[in-house]
């Protein structure tokens, strides 16, 4: 007979039927960014509010849509005002010419975590919150003040992850992005992979190249971008000039962007300045642009063509209000001007200024993190292609946060630098202003990484590397390796903070018969677990519960033995449900056990229904290859792809499901001499 050990409270042959408060992911292998990245399209959410509407997913930003009880991140993207004055005062109303102003509309980096109560397709819609927000949030365009966007993030729940791939965040497009967010419960193998988020921040000042105009002034801190003189200010927490670097060409954003025009050398923000041209008449006195600002301070552009004035643009001031629960990306660079169009990309292209890094989040709350790996988060360099122009500010480090319970980080290379600034008259000549470094970004952890480096970003250089012509460096960054377990860092989402703690799960054929093996810890608010069995891995129903052990021990250990008829099963599945006396209740690891000496291949794909992608899973008694096909119900492929299948149990990710409309798709298999296929049904 089935067997359960320990305090044991024993009921066989029922089915219990039983949901998640927020959903996760089993044991999963990732090869590429997860998140989804929805724009908000509400000019204000209240605090307290229960309901947001989003616009529709930018293509590239993700393929999962939203979920009824998804985890979800709102966060504050841009958000700060400053003096918009035509003098030293610009920024933070002091005499540096750079900054903002530390008031209550000053909201960039908040952020919260909201569970989703209804679903939201890729093209946007209404968002119903299953609780309401700590915070408020806004979408503003310039004006008076600077420019306010918030963006909401899907950040899927995985248990157990094992990285295969570099994991790159998607670059911020002024709306979305920049942002990468990974939640592990039990474990994170980082498995000797990267996770970068480095040239995914604010965007750096777009290059031009112009002709001059009248009415302005070396001194000047800000122009409109109308004028045919200065270079662009970068972007940052209070807004986006009218031209930026997107990629590697430049675009119009369509709008001035910040409060008395775009160009010339004012910081606002965390960007950097651009270039006030020492000849605005003709924009032929080419100065630097600044670098961008985060953890510490950018760097000062260079000075003035051959009159030699220090009119670059200034750097971006660091922002002051960090904490592990309030992070901003790293601001991007301002431009050089340029009259003459040198470089690669030519017609002023090259003399944009860099962007600064993205923002990396990695928390596991229950286990820790093995493995070697990187994580990177740096500014991008200024371009050095340039001749007779001046070069771009380079881009600020951006920010990483990890907590892990159990630690793991000193396995791990953290670098959150700022860009070097852009360099000109490579080969010796008169000076142009060079590019000022980016600053430093920001690292939180709770443990000590390998290694650190939050250093700013070098100023570069000119006429030959033979002097940076009052182009200044980047300050270094801050980190914090001793961070405490906030309700940010750690936060109580039910299904992923748990009164009792997983340490492990496991399962092993004896003698004809499973046995299931789990450990938990504090379990002071847990009423019983629940043993549920699958055959498919989808469909589960509890075959047998427990009792707490009381008093309860620093770790208890529990055993169930299942000796159910197993001929021709294949794979079964297992997993432990703990309900807690506060109604909560979790889902343990999933857990699969050859039961047969069949070399069947047992082949699965969950969740289904599906609204985007699916997990594959299939045992296979020897390494092999194997061939995955999707069809419609006409028989037509969709997709196929060759995947090399491992001895054992097999766990794939296909995201096809996405981009079809709802419906029944078959997805089959086949190995050279066998095959077989699952039907999945697309709901939305």
């Amino acid at each position: 007979m089935n067997k359960l050990y320990y305090v044991v409270a024993l009921c066989l042959s029922f089915h219990l039927a039983i949901g998640q408060n927020c959903p996760y992911l089993t044991s999963s292998t990732l090869s590429t960014f997860p998140n989804t990245y929805y724009p908000g399209n509400q000019s204000s959410v209240a605090v307290g509010a229960t309901t947001i509407s989003l616009a529709a997913v930018p293509t590239g930003y993700g393929i999962t849509p939203i979920s009824t009880g998804d985890v979800l991140l709102i966060i504050q993207m841009q958000g700060a005002q400053f003096r918009s004055v035509n003098n030293g005062a610009y920024g933070a109303n002091s005499s540096g010419g750079n900054g903002y102003l530390n008031n209550s509309n000053l909201t960039a980096g908040t952020m919260e975590y909201v569970i989703a109560a209804n679903n939201v397709p890729l093209t946007g819609g209404s968002l119903t919150l299953k609780t309401g927000t700590k915070h408020a949030y806004t979408i503003s365009s310039y004006g008076t003040d600077g420019q306010y966007v918030y963006q909401i993030i899907r950040v899927p729940l995985f248990y157990d992850l094992k990285l295969t791939g570099t994991i790159t965040t998607p670059s911020w497009n002024g709306s979305s992005g920049g942002v990468m967010m990974l939640y592990v419960i039990d474990k994170l193998d980082f498995n000797g992979q990267t996770v970068t988020a480095s040239g995914a921040g604010f965007r750096g000042g777009g290059g031009r190249q112009l002709s001059g105009a009248s009415g302005l002034s070396y001194t000047d801190y800000m122009s409109l971008s109308s004028s045919n003189a200065n270079g662009q200010k970068g972007e940052g927490i209070a807004g986006t000039p009218a031209y930026v670097l997107n990629g590697t060409s430049v675009i119009s954003t369509g709008y001035e962007g910040y409060p008395g025009g775009s160009g010339a050398r004012g910081a606002p923000g965390n960007a950097g300045g651009g270039g006030s041209d020492g000849n605005p008449s003709s924009n032929d006195q080419n100065s630097g642009g600044g670098g961008g600002g985060n953890g510490g301070a950018g760097g000062i552009g260079g000075n003035t063509w051959s009159t030699n004035r220090t009119s670059g643009g200034k750097g971006a001031t660091a922002f002051g209000q960090v904490s592990a629960s309030r992070l901003v990306m790293g601001g991007g660079g301002g431009a050089g001007t340029s009259n003459n169009g040198t470089g690669t990309p030519n017609n002023g292209v090259a003399s944009s200024g860099a962007a600064g890094g993205g923002m990396i989040m990695i928390i596991v709350p229950s286990g820790s993190i093995t493995g070697s790996g990187t994580i990177s988060a740096d500014g991008n360099s200024g371009n050095s292609t340039i001749d007779n122009d001046a070069a771009g500010g380079g881009g600020a480090g951006g920010s990483i946060m990890v907590y892990s319970q159990g630690g793991g980080q000193n396995g791990i290379t953290a670098s959150a630098i700022g860009g070097n600034g852009g360099s000109n008259e490579l080969g010796g000549g008169d000076s142009h202003g060079p590019g000022g470094g980016g600053g430093g970004g920001v690292i939180y952890s709770n443990q000590a990484f390998s290694s650190t480096s939050i250093t700013g970003g070098n100023p570069g250089t000119t006429s030959g590397g033979s002097t940076n012509y009052g182009a200044g460096s980047g300050s270094n960054g801050s980190k914090v390796s001793n961070m405490s377990a906030t309700a940010f860092v750690n936060p109580n989402l039910s299904c992923a903070v748990l009164a009792t703690s997983y340490i492990d799960l496991s399962a092993s054929l004896n003698d004809g018969a499973v046995r299931l093996t789990w450990e938990a810890t504090s379990e002071s608010t847990t009423e019983k677990y629940i043993v549920e069995k699958s055959t498919d891995g989808v469909n589960f129903k509890g075959i047998a519960s427990a009792q707490p052990q009381v008093p309860a021990s620093a770790v208890d250990t529990y055993q169930y033995e299942d000796n159910g008829n197993f001929v021709n099963e294949g794979v079964i599945y297992y997993r432990i449900v703990e309900v807690q006396t506060t109604g909560n209740y979790v889902y343990s690891r999933i857990v699969p056990v050859q039961t047969s000496s069949s070399q069947q291949v047992v082949f699965t794909a969950f969740p289904n229904p599906t609204a985007g992608a699916v997990s594959v899973r299939f045992y296979s008694a020897a390494p092999k290859t194997m061939n995955l096909q999707l069809y419609n119900l006409q028989g037509a492929i969709l997709w196929q792809q060759e995947y090399f299948a491992n001895e054992g149990v097999n766990t794939i990710s296909v995201g096809k499901f996405s981009t079809l409309p709802e419906g029944l798709y078959i997805l089959g298999w086949k190995d050279g001499k066998t095959g077989g296929q699952v039907k999945v049904m697309v709901r939305r």
